[in-house]
């Protein structure tokens, strides 16, 4: 038996992690599905025995709009982008009361259903939805973000101890910051080229193709890791579970089967395997979605009943 372990991240954001390009009309849908999705997720990670890391972002712990306001940095520590529609900042005017009134921008009632299920971790997605590597961003402003993120989870019992970069975004600068706070684990990217950090200008046509084709043929490898026993460690993402919805839900099954060789090469050789996603992936199509990750899971149960491979949170608990 070689054993292997299975990792699992989510970026929990509801709108604040895709306002800056979508909005309640256009992708509301979606974030609302997200709410149902989560408590079925985790049904499903209780029911398999998996453990999960929920990578949330700040706001969303905030009970109302005057709890949000307050754990605000301050002004002249904000991101300052080149591009003003990324920051959340430009959108506290449409944000509502509280969670009954306003279920797209605040998640208190889901992270406490998150924290009552057995094996879940809460880490940190910024306070902000905090875009790392755009321009505009500041290594001030993004310490500012991150100790205000840190405290806002304080208050309501929750130690923060990793974290994973908006849209996958990290420089060396970033992660000596995140140690210094007393974050212990992060969210790297995989090697390929096609999967390196980078503003949002840099994703380009070609890349995003070669991930697309990437995610349903594993053509750049299983991008397993080997697991990293460093005090502040790298805890590298594998690939992102696609949603089974649109277009590309009749070559999802090729995705399915990407991720489960990946998972078994891991298990097999004693490696690591990282899968990750958002909750509001599955706000469409969520019975599919469901079907998908179950599908995964079973295949986890049966890498561990055979090789030993292991659930575990991006901090192990």
């Amino acid at each position: 038996m070689t054993g292997g372990e299975l990792v699992i991240s989510l970026d929990f954001e509801l709108l604040w992690g895709v306002r800056d390009h979508a909005d309640r009309e256009g992708y509301g849908r979606n974030i609302l599905g997200a709410r149902e999705a989560i408590p079925r997720i985790l049904d499903l990670f209780a029911r398999h025995g998996i453990h999960a890391t929920w990578a949330t972002v700040g706001f969303l712990f905030c009970e109302n709009k005057d709890e949000l306001m307050a754990a605000l940095p301050p002004t002249a520590l904000r991101p300052r982008y080149a591009n003003a529609a990324l920051s959340a900042y430009r959108y506290l005017s449409e944000v509502g009361a509280d969670e009954v009134r306003d279920p797209y921008y605040f998640g208190a009632s889901l992270i406490d259903r998150i924290v009552k299920t057995p094996g879940q971790e809460i880490g940190t997605h910024t306070l902000s939805h905090f875009y790392c590597l755009e321009d505009g961003s500041a290594t001030d402003a993004f310490a500012a973000d991150l100790r205000a993120a840190i405290a806002v989870a304080t208050r309501k019992g929750i130690t923060i101890r990793s974290i994973v970069f908006p849209r996958n975004q990290y420089a060396p600068p970033h992660l000596d910051i995140c140690r210094q706070m007393g974050i212990t684990a992060y969210r790297g990217n995989p090697a390929a080229w096609a999967y390196r950090p980078g503003k949002g200008t840099e994703q380009t046509s070609l890349r995003r193709a070669l991930r697309l084709v990437d995610a349903h043929s594993g053509i750049l490898g299983a991008q397993t890791y080997r697991p990293d026993t460093a005090t502040f460690a790298n805890v590298p993402a594998s690939q992102f579970l696609r949603p089974c919805t649109g277009r590309l839900a009749r070559i999802h099954p090729a995705h399915l089967r990407a991720l489960k060789a990946g998972m078994t090469k891991a298990a097999r050789e004693g490696l690591g395997y990282h899968l990750w996603w958002h909750p509001h992936n599955f706000g469409r199509d969520l019975e599919a979605n469901l079907r998908g990750l179950t599908q995964l899971l079973e295949t986890f149960e049966r890498l561990r009943d055979a090789h030993g491979m292991r659930s575990r949170a991006m901090v192990p608990a």
